[in-house]
């Protein structure tokens, strides 16, 4: 099993083209086309890393950071 990884991007080919290139390469990847949605993933599973838009319509990439910074969270963002 690949690494686990969330895709949190609002533009549609852009995510495509990501998520399909991911996966091609083994990685499991789950795709939030905002930031509510984003926050909903990151509140109820747990990633291995977070690629995240950091201007999203609704909820900025910014504002979601805090959800994945803790004492026992770690996980890299980019």
């Amino acid at each position: 099993m690949g690494y686990r990884v969330l895709l949190v991007e609002d533009e549609p080919q852009m995510a495509d083209f990501l998520v399909r290139g991911l996966r091609e390469e083994g990685f499991t990847v789950e795709h939030a086309a905002d930031g509510a949605a984003g926050g909903h993933f990151l509140d109820t599973q747990s990633w291995d890393v977070v690629l995240l838009d950091r201007r999203l319509p609704d909820l900025d990439g910014v504002s979601l950071l805090p959800r994945l910074r803790g004492p026992d969270r770690h996980t890299p963002v980019l």
